[in-house]
Formats: structure tokens, sequence, C-alpha cells
């Protein structure tokens, strides 16, 4: 053992102090319902420990020499939370954090403990069922000196229930140890290290990937929640919920009726025959069906079809109703003996039909959803957290970020996890459609000859060691999130099929047993998606491009990831690297330095200096927040100017990072938007009107299903705020239709940037409108130096509930031009952020005179008195404003 480890070692005992020794009082959940078992766990590496779990379990419980233990959670964030390590978000502190393939499965191997009481003894007739939704990678778990588990747990994706009622003492040890995927693999640069971590049925990106540095545990521990349930004999499980929607459907008006089916599976754990009813509820109906069950009987149970009247029609964000408004019904189903409830289940549904077919035109994949064709926009999904610190906040704040972008689909990527149903809830009432990787990726799994991987491609392609349980984990996980109506599709891997066994028996076996109504892809550049017929590749690329290619370069008709860059806001930076690490950003001439290419930076090109000399960090954060809103504008404005003439859809590569990146990303780790945000969401708006800059054209864009008479109109300003050119046209918006307007000129006498304003515009009043920068020197922007100082005034109301503050910034330009307002949320009484913040828009350019109102949203405790709100323009000084 090296000197570094063991001394990390003796901080952990120095870090450690006796814990209280009292057991916390636990209530007892009615059935149906659960506690949660989330606080109070200690921790301690296993080796420091001489007892087995039957005695460490049995035994009267000594803290002393215990840390307060992260459940859920990993044995990385227990140590960083105790301040073992640095926060290796920060710097190049991942480094000074021993890396399990250094230290050996000992150092990440631990045990963690729980006492606990039940404040009331359990009712009788009932029993108590202890749950474990995610556990990584092996682990043993004891109760009061008998261990419940009869085989090793193992695999990260696979919930296990233990009844543990014969056990129930009045103080009750629970003891959990957990060890590591083994192998963990070799952190030696390559996509997944040397690709080893793919024979355990775990994510894979945890040795390191093109985007992220290694997770030194491979993310060991409980990492999703614990929690305690009560039942009677019969318990009721894995409801499953199904609708059909027949016909082509419109997004308003009275609807024809849909159907709904609904099975759960009853197990009898007594050792006699029970008998009751199962019954369900749901929309005003109440079904019985009466049902004996043998002894230790397992059976599952259809609902007859229900018809639902006038239903109220789940649809894709953008395409009906409000942000984040989506019509849910919800369903109880339970089993009933005597009058008395043995065990329950609750969920939420919602009503929609997804299909799909090759387009005839593209051949790219078109997805339906209640008969309608659904152009797709959205984005490639890691992982919440890269050490898996999850939370329902934190999963509402990023789908959120995603609807607000007017993105419709997230897709998520096979080299991390299936997400937790908090993340499908939020996009349940988001409206976003869900492309569900398995967990494989080509890149450990064999899909090239690979100098990093320490296998061959033909042992790679038999990963992973244990396909029984990975089909075990798949048949689990699907049962856990199938009734959510945002699910759109589930695929084996990330641009490689799996185990050519494993894939046939999803095919054939599982998906049409578990869940026959969605689309199952082999893989996610699979021909189900595509048809090649151009000769290009089945997705990227990945660097940032010219905005006039993305208008002019075919790309895959259906593209599952494309991406470019996305460097976060100056704030963000400064957290995540020291001053010195910070002035030495990228620039022409100078290599990338240590924490740069540490942090996974791709690189601006020469774009960044097209506005000028970058010679200082805050230069380079402010030049970089311009060209991503360009970037992503251009970006989704060119696939959707060849709207089902080119294009199906496309997914952006990617539009977050679980961990402190410089690529790829519409917000970052801390939650932060940036400029990429904003220009992705003008260019997904569902109605639309942008510029072409390879046909010099006005194009009416609609990406929705009702038509549309719009009034569009389109001017060009000098830097100097004078109107050169204006006008107007009166048009139709069709509807999943782009239309070809009128020719947008190059302004005579211009020397440099002049800016194009679009706008859309209803006898009611403005839809939107968007601002151009373009420039008469090809790849020169650097003349907005010369617009007037000037800014806009500002007025602020913000109005609190609870912890919610919601309110509207009011921006009003004078005779100048207001290039490009940040507005930003801060606690005035430390000088931080507030994270994270919703705007309705951000990075706002104004025209002499133009006005704009941005909504603002969040979470605070703070009081009103320490908020204030900034406004920072490239034509200004910083502006304050305060509720």
């Amino acid at each position: 053992m090296n000197k570094t480890i063991k001394t990390i070692i003796l901080a952990i005992a120095v870090c450690t102090a006796a814990a209280a020794q009292s057991a916390g009082s636990i209530s007892l959940p009615e059935a149906g319902a659960k506690t949660l078992l989330n606080e109070g766990w200690l921790a301690r590496r296993a080796n420091e420990i001489k007892a087995d779990g039957n005695t460490l379990s049995a035994q009267p419980f000594n803290s002393s020499g215990w840390m307060k233990a992260t459940v859920p959670g990993t044995v990385l964030t227990t140590l960083l939370n105790n301040g073992i390590f640095p926060p290796p978000e920060v710097s190049l502190n991942n480094n000074l954090i021993p890396d399990i393939h250094e230290t050996g499965a000992d150092f990440y191997t631990f045990w963690f403990v729980r006492q606990f009481r039940l404040d009331t003894p359990l009712p009788e007739g009932r029993k108590l069922w202890l749950n474990f939704r995610g556990i990584n990678y092996r682990a043993e778990i004891f109760l009061n000196g008998k261990r419940l588990n009869p085989t090793t747990h193992e695999g990260m994706f696979l919930r296990k229930s233990y009844e543990i009622t014969p056990w129930l003492k009045d103080s009750n040890t629970l003891a959990v140890i957990v060890y590591p995927p083994n192998p963990y693999g070799n952190p030696n640069g390559g996509q997944g290290g040397d690709g080893r971590i793919a024979r355990n049925v775990t994510m894979q990106f945890t040795p390191g990937w093109d985007w992220i540095q290694p997770v030194r545990d491979r993310n060991t521990g409980i990492w999703d929640e614990v929690s305690l349930t009560v039942t009677g004999d019969v318990r009721v499980q894995h409801p499953y919920v199904s609708t059909r929607v027949p016909g082509i459907r419109q997004t308003s008006g009275k609807q024809k009726e849909a159907y709904l089916n609904i099975s759960a599976e009853l197990e009898n754990t007594a050792a006699a025959p029970r008998s009751g009813s199962l019954i369900c509820e749901t929309n005003g109906t109440r079904i019985a069906l009466p049902v004996t069950l043998a002894a230790g009987e397992k059976r599952s149970l259809s609902v007859r079809e229900i018809a639902i009247a006038n239903p109220r029609l789940w649809w894709p964000n953008g395409i009906a109703g409000d942000l984040g408004k989506q019509p849910l019904y919800d369903l109880r189903i339970w089993f009933e003996a005597g009058g008395r409830i043995s065990d329950s289940q609750s969920l939420r549904y919602g009503i929609r039909e997804i299909s799909g077919d090759k387009c005839p035109v593209t051949g790219g994949r078109r997805f339906f959803v209640n008969g309608q064709p659904i152009y797709i926009t959205g984005g490639n999904y890691i992982a919440s957290d890269w050490l898996l610190r999850l939370s329902p906040e934190r999963y509402r704040a990023e789908v959120r970020f995603h609807a607000e972008m007017n993105m419709r689909m997230i897709r998520i990527w096979g080299g991390a996890l299936l997400e937790r149903p908090e993340f499908y809830d939020a996009c349940d009432e988001y409206g976003i459609l869900v492309f569900q990787d398995l967990w494989g990726s080509g890149d450990c799994n064999g899909a090239w000859n690979d100098q990093t991987k320490a296998d061959s491609r033909e042992r790679r392609w038999e990963y992973p060691d244990n396909h029984d349980l990975f089909l075990a984990s798949v048949e689990d996980q699907v049962k856990m999130i199938r009734n959510h109506p945002s699910l759109a599709l589930w695929c084996g891997a990330n641009e490689w099929p799996l185990a050519a066994d494993i894939d046939a028996r999803l095919r054939t076996e599982l998906f049409p047993r578990l869940d026959p109504g969605r689309l199952f892809a082999s893989y996610s550049t699979d021909t189900i998606f595509t048809r090649n017929t151009i000769g290009g590749v089945g997705d990227g690329p990945y660097g940032i491009q010219e905005p006039e290619w993305f208008f002019s370069f075919r790309s895959t008709p259906f593209n599952p990831e494309a991406g470019s860059v996305g460097s976060p806001e100056i704030e963000s930076m400064r957290e995540m690297m020291t001053p010195d690490e910070l002035a030495q950003f990228p620039r022409q001439g100078r290599s990338r330095s240590a924490a740069w290419a540490y942090h996974k930076d791709l690189g601006y090109g020469n774009h960044l200096e097209r506005y000028g000399p970058v010679d200082n960090i805050e230069t380079y954060c402010r030049y970089a927040q311009a060209v991503n809103y360009d970037q992503y504008r251009s970006f989704m404005e060119g696939w959707a100017s060849h709207l089902w003439d080119w294009y199906t859809g496309i997914l952006v590569w990617k539009t977050q990072n679980p961990w402190t990146s410089l690529r790829g990303q519409m917000y970052d780790w801390h939650l932060d938007v940036n400029a990429s945000l904003y220009g992705a969401r003008q260019g997904c708006e569902p109605l639309h009107a942008q510029y072409n800059p390879v046909s010099r054209k006005a194009e009416l864009v609609n990406t929705g299903l009702d038509s549309h008479s719009l009034t569009v109109t389109a001017e060009i300003f000098a830097r100097d705020g004078r109107r050169l050119w204006n006008k107007t046209q009166e048009a139709v918006a069709e509807p999943n239709r782009v239309a070809q307007l009128f020719d947008i000129p190059i302004p005579q006498g211009v020397e440099g940037v002049y800016f194009l304003k679009l706008a859309l515009k209803q006898p009611d009043g403005e839809i939107s409108s968007h601002i151009y920068w373009p420039s008469t020197r090809e790849k020169d922007f650097s003349s907005l130096a010369d617009l007037p100082r000037t800014h806009p005034a500002i007025s602020l109301h913000l109005g609190k509930e609870g912890s919610s503050y919601r309110g509207r910034l009011s921006l009003e330009a004078g005779s100048a031009i207001s290039f490009f307002n940040r507005i930003k949320v801060w606690d005035k009484t430390t000088g931080r952020r507030i994270l994270p913040v919703h705007y309705s828009d951000n990075y706002v350019t104004l025209m002499p005179g133009d006005k704009r109102s941005v909504d603002i949203e969040f979470a605070s405790e703070l009081p009103p008195s320490a908020i204030e709100v900034s406004v920072e323009s490239w034509t200004g000084d910083r502006q304050i404003a305060t509720p």
C-alpha cells in the first residue's frame, strides 16, 4: 500500500467520531405506502470490522469509529461529505482521490449500518418488508443476526424486497456490506477505460469517457432509496397500464373514446390459500375481480378494457397545453379481503398512443402520437450527477430546462443508467418523450478495434459476464417505469447491439411480454431509426460548425446524437478552476492547459476571436456565450429548415453534463443556464420565423399540429440603431410545414455587423421575435464593439409564496441597440448565485424602443430583501433590480 493511501486511511480514522447509539423511531406506513430509511446511517470500511454480518447486526452496536453515511449515496459521497477528500468537480482534485484500480476493491468495500425502532407494534396479520431500489454492486444484508438475502445481491439495476417480520425486535440493527463492481476496469483514458467495467451489469462511464473523468469508487454503494412497507398476506405488484387511442386525433375539441387496459401481479405470501378481490379505481370507474390464491401462488390478473369518454389526451411538449400542464390520470389498485386492504399501489398515467414508421421521403424514423406525426427535437442526457446525488427537485429542474428549450425528447444514453421514477414523473408532467437506452455502449461492447481495451472485440461482444442477470435487471426495471406516458421507446445499447443472445431475448420474448406497445431497437444507430441513403454516418459530428453548415450539410435523417460546444458562464468557471487555471484559457497559438484538458474542453477554433481579442477569462466567457447562442440556434433552425424533407428529428449531443465538463451542454453541473439553452429555445420554437443564411430567405416553421394566420415582419438595423429596411407579409403557418417566405437583402453601405429582426404577430399581439447579427465582413463580428454605450430601463416585480418566487423583469431599450442582456438572480447577502432559476428568455437583444418581459421562477428560503436580479449588457454597465 503506498504512502498516499495510508495517509488517507489515517485521515478517515481521525475524521470519524462516535455517533449516537440510540435507534431512530419509525412510524409504520399504511398498506401501499412506504417509509423511507434515508437518514441515520453509519458507515465504515469493511476490513476494519472483525465481526461478520450476523454478529455485527446481533450484538449491541457500538458506533465509535463509524462515520455518518450518505444513503442513498455511494462510498465516495460518504467520504466527501465527511471531508476526507476535496470536491472532485473542482480543478484537478479528482486526482487526489485514489482510484480503485490502484487501491483494490477493499478500499471501497464498506459496511453501512442503520438502527431503528418501530413507534408502534406491527398490527396482527401485517407483514413488514425491507426494500432496496438500487445497490451497486454486490451486497450481503443482515438484520438482528439474520442474513436476509439467501444469495448474494448482484447488479446495480435490480430492486430487492425482503420480509423482515420474523426478526423484528424492540431495537433493530440493519447492516449491509457493499462490494464494488469487479472487474472495476483500468481508467486508462479510453471510453469506459479498458472496457472491463462492462463485464458487470452497471453503468459504464465510471472509468472515464471523453466528457468525464473517472469515478474513483465506480459508484459503489446503496445508491437509491431504502424503504419499509406494510402489507397483509397478499401483495400487489407491478401494475401495468396501457392506453389505446385509435384514429388520428386533434389537440382540441371533443375526443372520441380512448381505451385503458390494466393488469397487476398478485402474490400470496401465506402458507394457506387467501381469497379476496382485486379492486381497480380510476376516472370514476371502479372494478372488482374476485380471486382466490393458493399458498405461495403468484398470478397476473387483467381488468377488462375500460373506455374513457372524451379523454384528455397527453401530447409531447409544444403540441398542446401550457408548459408543465400535461393531463394525467390517477389510478389506485388494491387487494382487499374481509373489508381490510392487504396491499395497494397508486400511479399516474397519461392517455396517448405512440406509433411510428420509416418516413418514405427521408428514410428516417417518424414518430406518431395519437395518430399525428411529431417532428422530434431533443437532447442526449447522461445522468443527473456523476456520483448519483439524485433528487426529485434536481430531476424536475433538468427536465423543465428541456421543456423550456421547446424540446420534445430526451435520450437516456446507454453508458449510464436507467433513471429513477422521479425523473419520468417530471417528463410526464412536461411532455418530454423518453428514448431509453439499456446498459451498453459500442465503446465498451466491441463496436470498434480499440487499443485502450483489455479484451478483444470478440470477447467484448459477449459482455456482460452474467447474461441472466442482465435480463433479470431489464425485466425488473421495465416493470418499474413502463407506466409512464413519457416513455416512448426502448433501445438496447448505444451505437452497437448487445450480445446476440441478449438482443434476441429482448426482441422476441422480454419486451413482447412485458411492454408490447412500445418500440424496441437493438441500438441507437439501428436501421429502424434511419435509412442511410447519402453515404454519411449514423450519428455525429460533435464539434463546432459554421452556422450555414447546419442548413447545407445533409446529415442522418433521424440523428440520435450530433453535438457542439457549450462552455459555461464565468461564475461556474470560477467554481471549477483556480484563478491561475482560468488564466490559461485556450487561445490561438497556445496549447490547452492541464486543467482545461482535464475538464474536457472541446475548443471553439477561431470562433471567439471573430468577436475581438480574447485577453482574459471574462472576455473568453462573454464571447463564448455569443457563439453558444448562435451555434445552437443555427443548429436547430438548420435541421428545421429541412423538416420532413431531409429530417424527421435531431437529438443534440449533449444537453447536460453530470460533472463540471466544458463541452456540449445547455446548462452546467451547477444547474446554471448558459446561452446555448436560449439559442436552442429559439431554434426549436414550434411556431417560428427564421433566417436561412444559405438561401438568404425568411422561413416560417410550424412543427405543431394547428394552422395559424400570422403577420411576419422583418427589419434590418444599422449598429447606430437606424432602420435600413423592413418588410411585412401575411402568411398561414400550415401544421408540420416549413415555408419559404421572402428574400432578406444584404444592406448597402454597411461595413461589419448589422442586425436582422424577425417577428411573428397575431391580431392579439406579438408571438415571438428574434435578433440575428450577420456581418458584411466574412466571419468578423468585431464591429460589435462599435455599438453605442447604452442599457435598457429595467423594473422587477417579484412575489413569494412559501419557498417559491415568481416574477417578471421588464426591459425597455432607448434610442440605441441594447445587445445581449444577460439576466441573473443573486443572494445579495453572500454575493452568490441562486440556482436553479427558470427564465422565460435570457441573453436578450433589443432594437431601439423594444420592450421585453422575462418571467423568472426559482425556489429559495431567503426573504425578498435578500434577492437581487442583475442585468449585464455588452453595451452598458451592470444594473441591479430588487423586489
